[in-house]
């Protein structure tokens, strides 16, 4: 089969460019401005928010514009910009809130940071798991604690969700699916650094593809030009409408039955080699699915 030209590169965070520590190795970065250097677009594509992310943008050192809360806000990172955004309908913000509050978790409203100027509202009066009191010292966000999230205005949220143990995961995904099927986007993703999966509600219209369209029509690049590589279950969309759909070696089992190719893990350089032979190639080869 013949080389295919790509143009641009969509990079899951977690459980891609960074390692397990949550880092960014030096391999990888030096694959990624190599990437730069010979033309390649580079655009991050993450469920984190922009706060969230800052650290990591920091340390590869790249800013261009990104895709950020599994694709309801699209910034221009050099700028501070938000190019887009989605936010969940108010009304259905605060009854998945009230709904979540009553199951006995707190609920974490993620804000549009610019506009309302913090980065969550969290339910005040259930404690919060270690897992999270860690995860908002290290990424710095900046939070409100309120009493009743189920009668709070939403005007600014993009996206609600908790944190918790797996085990309790899957109760509160029935529930929610249960009451609101198809009006919510609900899923949930693994944080093994913590031994947690975080559970996250969106506006159905959400997912990181669209928000990478918006990218690519900005730079006049097609779909068919796109690679999209990543890991979990908020990549599946990007890495099945892609021009080439890249799952990691340690990605989910559903990540990895949709993906045209499959490359190393994040604990071995994994996405460093795959940028290094685009890089030397500047083409690369789908893989061909036995019929």
């Amino acid at each position: 089969m013949a080389g295919r030209k790509y143009r641009m590169i969509a990079i899951d965070l977690d459980g891609t460019l960074l390692g397990d520590d949550g880092k960014v190795a030096p391999r990888t970065k030096a694959a990624i401005h190599s990437a730069l250097e010979a033309g390649l677009l580079i655009c991050f594509a993450t469920g984190r928010n922009y706060t969230e992310s800052q650290t990591v943008l920091d340390a590869v050192a790249h800013f261009d514009s990104a895709v950020f809360v599994g694709g309801a806000m699209v910034i221009d990172t050099r700028n501070g910009a938000t190019l887009h955004r989605t936010l969940m309908d108010p009304t259905l913000a605060a009854e998945v809130c009230e709904s979540l509050e009553g199951s006995g978790h707190a609920a974490l409203a993620l804000q549009d940071t610019r506009e309302a100027g913090i980065d969550y509202l969290i339910t005040d009066g259930v404690q919060l798991n270690a897992a999270t009191e860690q995860w908002l010292g290290v990424t710095t966000a900046k939070v409100r604690r309120v009493p009743n999230l189920g009668r709070h205005p939403h005007d600014h949220t993009v996206r609600v969700g908790i944190v918790a143990a797996p085990e309790a995961v899957g109760h509160a995904k029935q529930i929610l699916m249960d009451r609101f099927g198809g009006r919510i986007l609900c899923q949930s993703l693994l944080v093994p650094a913590y031994g947690v999966e975080v559970v996250e509600i969106f506006d159905p219209a959400v997912n990181k593809w669209q928000g990478l369209l918006h990218v690519a029509k900005q730079r006049g690049v097609e779909a068919k030009e796109i690679i999209a590589i990543g890991d979990d279950v908020n990549d599946i969309a990007m890495i099945k409408h892609a021009g080439l759909g890249v799952a990691m070696g340690n990605a989910r089992p559903e990540v990895l039955a949709i993906a045209g190719k499959v490359i190393g893990t994040n604990r071995e350089d994994g996405l460093a080699r795959f940028l290094e032979e685009l890089v030397a190639e500047h083409t690369v080869e789908p893989m061909v699915r036995p019929v």
